[in-house]
């Protein structure tokens, strides 16, 4: 893989991948596979079923790249293809939905692209310390323990900035949809 296609945003590389560059895609798949596998993994608990899904959810991008807008933030779009395979396959299987209502804080509906359309705004309006354990809680999928460790500060405090930063987000977002 280059260098020169590895520091290219998850944007870039959508667009270089919808013009048919495949190590793009490569690249896109090491950079968000763990975080794919492991809200699957946590939402289903079979390890073998959600490593099946993750493949899927890879084939799915595949086959909707062209429907990707690179003016939008990619990681939304990849979780609301993620959401989608996991509805599908709790109603293959009869399950109760896999997803509750704390986990749509984490995943992009496609009924809310308004709102996807501003989120780097939206985000950049948090103060610096609680943007960044905002996008580490919900993006990186990590413990309060690790969030804390990566700004050197207690577990209790990464939790207090994750809980008022997604406060702050939920009273911006109300005001713009208001």
């Amino acid at each position: 893989m280059s260098k020169d296609l590895e520091a290219k945003s998850d944007e870039e590389l959508m667009e270089n991948y919808q013009m048919g560059n495949v190590a793009a895609f490569d690249i896109l798949f090491h950079r968000h596979s763990a975080r794919v596998q492991g809200f699957l993994s946590q939402r289903m608990g079979k390890k073998k079923d959600s490593h099946d899904l993750l493949q899927e959810v890879f084939f799915k991008l595949h086959r909707s790249k062209h429907q990707y807008n690179s003016t939008l933030p990619f990681a939304p779009w990849l979780f609301s293809i993620t959401r989608s395979v996991l509805l599908d396959y709790a109603k293959k299987k009869n399950l109760e939905d896999p997803i509750d209502a704390k986990d749509l804080d984490q995943v992009s509906s496609e009924k809310h692209e308004p709102i996807e359309n501003d989120l780097s705004e939206v985000l950049a309006a948090l103060p610096q310390t609680q943007r960044q354990a905002v996008q580490l809680r919900v993006y990186d999928d990590e413990t309060f323990e690790e969030i804390a460790a990566r700004l050197a500060t207690s577990p209790d405090n990464a939790r207090q900035l994750v809980s008022r930063g997604l406060k702050k987000l939920r009273e911006i977002l109300g005001r713009k949809e208001g």
